[in-house]
Formats: structure tokens, sequence, C-alpha cells
């Protein structure tokens, strides 16, 4: 008995479509991509249901003819290449000839088309991968492709969707790439028969330049981000590099704002990815990753798009070659715009330090040239005793809690306090220990009940991409608590009228796409668990006295007590001990006066 079996044309379609077609969001990207390589000056894109009802696209290319209209149903069936030698210089889009049947093998499928000299158009309806019916039409010259009930046959499939807005915010993510990759086209993206974008074509020829682009983006993401935006270009033969990239201060968490395209390919590329991030060196933290617009045009034959058939992935001939281009690129392109005053990096980092809304923060004196060690007559603490439990794997055997008055002896290097008390010899980092102060006071305050809110003198406008739009939406009840005052102002734009009194934030956008990545990262649901704590942390490490700040004997008593008075003195709220002990017993071990 046989048990090696040809499968059947439509169960072969529904596997190739679970290479194509993930979600909505794979099925518009396709349809476009065969658009723009239709030489459409115009596309339409309409969506229902988050992409599952429907996905149509209109464009005014030069359409297909009856009998290529048929074809286009047929696997591996394209216009793109014609021999095995086109395959190393790919050109357009497209080329595979897999996505219309695998489309059409897991949805209600449309095709409407004609050519410019053709009196009339053609009409194709095909479900699951069966052709229905066949019929002239009229029509404009181009095409429109309408993808009905995606997944409908394959009801497994459908249930791994996510819900309307996830889907949303990936769909309008495909149609933000591919409107920034090609400026000089028009589009026009309707949701749920409502208008969300209709983008004019920003200028004619194939090489816009950085203001066409730089219009492009701020119709799309607004003013606020254009502004902190800097051109990229650089000619190396058959490489041109060219694009937007943002100031040092202009930052995300994650890669979601590395938009990179390949011959206007929106791709992933480790090589200019590797490119970016030492291009910034220096200028940005480490962790952070810039904003930017790059775009590569090179020779097709020294790229290989033909790895996957989502073709997001490429390969270079010379990776080393374009990982300098970009290098060179990036830090021309920052050196051009390193007399603009960047913005704050992160939350809490405005100009006057909003936390003594809590807790008068420790006011240090000027600093001055001192020693080392610098003494200090005495000053005695008398907290409450506390029983704190005691860490592990810290410097020294032990670090057990304070049981005694404490005498101040002085500070090492304008950071660590000297103290002694009836058990030996402590070192206090007067930096971590502030940091515990204040993290507990605020988070307190904040357990007491609903977080306060600072209301802002001039309430700000915040447009957000798609992806990003979806999470807030979803998180605004938790910020509302922590005393964010967030409000809807559009599809993706936000009014933020308060924050709360422990942030003291200059640029407000960058403080809500900081806030994004925090919430959605890798366990998010841990991230939006601990984000109160989170937050305060990362607030309070800004507020803290820092290095060098040279504290009176005073501030430094106080600065003790209120260490002690915490509820986990022996940490800062990162997990760094606040304080050393070295006890008597240790002392006298090191200097030989107790066997070891």
């Amino acid at each position: 008995m046989n048990r090696i079996r040809v499968l059947s044309d439509v169960v072969a379609n529904q596997i190739a479509a679970g290479e194509v077609v993930e979600r909505p969001a794979s099925v518009l990207k396709e349809l476009v991509e065969n658009a723009i390589d239709a030489d459409a000056r115009r596309l339409r894109v309409e969506i229902r249901g988050g992409g599952k009802s429907l996905v149509r696209v209109t464009d005014d290319g030069h359409g297909m003819s009856r009998d290529d209209a048929l074809l286009c149903l047929e696997r591996h069936a394209t216009s793109k290449i014609h021999a095995s030698a086109d395959i190393g210089a790919i050109r357009t889009l497209g080329f595979r000839g897999e996505a219309l049947p695998s489309i059409a093998a897991v949805s209600r499928f449309r095709l409407l088309t004609r050519e410019s000299n053709a009196p009339a158009g053609v009409e194709l309806d095909a479900q699951g991968g069966k052709l229905l019916a066949v019929r002239e039409a009229g029509c404009a010259t181009g095409t429109m492709v309408e993808v009905r009930n995606l997944f409908y046959n394959l009801p497994a499939r459908r249930r791994f969707l996510r819900s309307d807005a996830t889907e949303l915010g990936h769909l309008h993510h495909v149609f933000l790439l591919h409107a920034i990759a090609r400026p000089g086209l028009g589009w026009a993206l309707t949701q749920d028969e409502r208008v969300v974008h209709d983008l004019p074509p920003a200028g004619e020829g194939v090489h816009e330049g950085p203001e066409m682009l730089l219009a492009r983006v701020k119709a799309l993401y607004g003013s606020p981000l254009a502004s902190q935006l800097v051109p990229v270009e650089l000619d190396r033969g058959a490489v041109r590099l060219r694009g937007l990239t943002g100031k040092p201060g202009l930052s995300r968490s994650n890669r979601s704002e590395l938009h990179c395209f390949v011959n206007r390919r929106p791709v992933d590329s480790r090589a200019i990815y590797y490119g970016l991030i030492e291009g910034y060196h220096n200028a940005l933290m480490r962790g952070r990753y810039p904003v930017c617009f790059l775009f590569l045009e090179i020779d097709p034959e020294l790229v290989d798009v033909n790895i996957h058939p989502a073709k997001r992935e490429v390969r270079f001939r010379e990776d080393a070659r374009i990982q300098g281009m970009v290098i060179e690129a990036v830090r021309r392109a920052l050196g051009r715009g390193a007399g603009a005053r960047p913005q704050p990096l992160a939350m809490g980092l405005g100009a006057e330090p909003a936390i003594g809304a809590f807790a008068p923060p420790l006011r240090p004196s000027p600093p001055a040239p001192a020693p080392v060690f610098q003494p200090l007559l005495p000053s005695v603490v008398s907290p409450p005793s506390l029983d704190p439990p005691s860490p592990s794997g810290l410097p020294f055997p032990s670090v057990p809690a304070l049981a005694h008055d404490v005498a101040i002896l002085g500070v090492v290097a304008n950071l660590y306090v000297v103290a002694v008390d009836a058990e030996g010899l402590l070192l206090v980092d007067q930096h971590a220990a502030h940091e515990r102060v204040l993290y507990e006071q605020v988070m307190g305050r904040l357990d007491r009940g609903p977080a306060p809110s600072q209301h802002l003198l001039l309430p700000q406008t915040v447009e957000l991409p798609p992806r990003d739009a979806v999470e807030l939406r979803a998180q605004m009840p938790l910020l509302e608590r922590m005393g964010f005052g967030i409000a809807e102002f559009g599809d993706r734009s936000f009014l933020v009228d308060a924050l709360p009194p422990f942030l003291g934030v200059e640029a407000v956008p960058q403080l809500l796409r900081s806030l994004v990545d925090d919430l959605a990262g890798p366990g998010a649901k841990v991230n939006r668990a601990r984000f109160a704590e989170e937050t305060v942390a990362k607030t309070v490490c800004r507020h803290a006295v820092k290095a060098n700040d040279a504290l009176r004997a005073e501030e430094l008593a106080r600065l003790i007590r209120d260490l002690r008075a915490c509820a986990h003195p022996l940490t800062c709220p990162h997990g760094r001990p606040t304080m050393l002990r070295l006890t008597l017993a240790e002392l006298e071990r090191r200097f030989g006066r107790r066997p070891g």
C-alpha cells in the first residue's frame, strides 16, 4: 500500500499560505507591494474588523489582461522574473508568485482589473482557493483586490489572531512603512468607513530628497518628532545612504522605530542595525535605540532578498562595507546636528526636580576641591532600632541591622560616608542611601491611595505610532492610577494634561514612548505589575544626591537617620547595597588579633 501521496492544490496552497500569510497585516503587505510593482501612483487601502473582515487595496497601476488575471492565481506565476539569472538581481518588491494564490486559498477573494487600452475590465471571484466566476466588468485602469473573512476555512488559524485593536496596530504599521518608503506616491487609509490618512504625493522622482521624506514623516508622526531628526546622506559608488535619524536625545528602549529600507523595501538587517548603534556610540545610553528612517540604495546584485517568503530579511555581499558606511553617515549627521540642544533621554529628566512634592531632597553644598577623606565632627544619630532581614552575597560576611547610635567620622571621595557604631565600622553609599529613602517615601504615598496629579500649565498633544497607540490605550487605567492625566485625542493622538508629581519631565512625547516600551516589552505582564515601582525607581535615581555632591554634617546625619527608618534600608531600589559593615570581630581577625 502506498503511503506517499501528492497533496491537492488546495491543501498545498493552504500550507504555502502559512509561510506568506500570518495575519491581516501580511495580506496588506503583499497587496501593497503588488500595487507598487504595477507602477501605481495612488493607492487606497480599506480595512474592516481589524482586517479579519476586509482588506481591500485599490491602485491606478497598469492593470492586467484577462489571461494575466487568471494566471495570477496560479502558484509561481509571476511577471517579475523569467530566468534563474533574474533571482540574483531582484528589482521589484515581489517576485515569487506565491502571495495571491496563498491569500485566495484562505479567504473569500475578489479581483477587479483593467489595462489602460482594454475596452473593459475583468472580475474574478474565488473562495478557499477555488475559482468561482470570471466575468467582464467596468472599472478604471488599475487593480482592486478584496480579501474578506481571512482564515474562514481554517478556524484554528483564525483563533490565533489577536484582538481587532492589536491587528489594527500591525496593519497601520505596514501602511506607514510603505507610505514612508514611497513619499512620491499618494496614499489613503480608510478604517471601518472612516478616513484615517489621506496623503497626497509628496513629489516626483525616484531619489526623493530629505525634504520630501521629512514632509511625509511629519504628516504621519507629527511635527514634534520630525523636529528632532537630522538628515543622513552618503554616497560610495554603487551604494548610497540617505534618510533621517534622531538627535541623541530621541531614543527608544527597543528597535520599534528603527525604519530601514533597502532599495525601498522595508527590511531587517543586522549589518545596518550594528552600524546604527556603533554610529551613535556614546551618544545614546546603553540599551537605548535611535529613531531613524534610513534608506540604502544598492546594486541589486550586491544584496540577496531571496531568503524568506516574507522577504523581510536581506543579506549583503559585503556586510563590513555596509556597516562602515552606516557608521560614517550617522556620525556625520550627528556632527551636523550637534549644535541643537538634545531633549531629555527619558522620564525624570526635567530641568527642576519635582521629587520634592513628596520629600524635600538633600541640597548639596557647592562642590569644592577636597581631600579623598574629609573628617567631620562626630554627629550622633539615635533612631529607633530596626531588625531588617540580613542580605547575602555582599562583599563583607554580613550586613546586620544598625542597633546602636552612629557617629559619622567623614566622607571618602565625596561619596562613601564613614561611620562607626558599637558593632564596628560602617560605609554608606550616599547616592544609594538617598535613592532608598526617596523611593520608600514616594511608594508609601502611592500605597496610601490614588496618586496625586500635577497639572501641566499647557497640556500637550502627543501623536504615537499605531502599535504604540494601541498599547497606550490599553494601559490608560493603570496610568491614571499612577497620576497621569491622559485622554484620547484622535486615532493616534493623546492629550496629556497632568503628570505624577514625582516626575520632572520636559519632553512629554519621549516620556510616553518610554512608558509604552516599558509596558509592552518582554515580560509585559511582569512589567505592568511592577510598573509603578520601576517608574519610581528610575525617577529617584535621577534626583538622589550623586558622587561629588558635598553634604554638610547635619545633612549626612539626616540621611543616615532616614535610611535607618526605611523598611528595607540595606539595598537601593535597584538591589545594590546602601551600606557595608566591618565588624569589630572582623577587624581583629584582619589585624591578626584573632585567629581566622
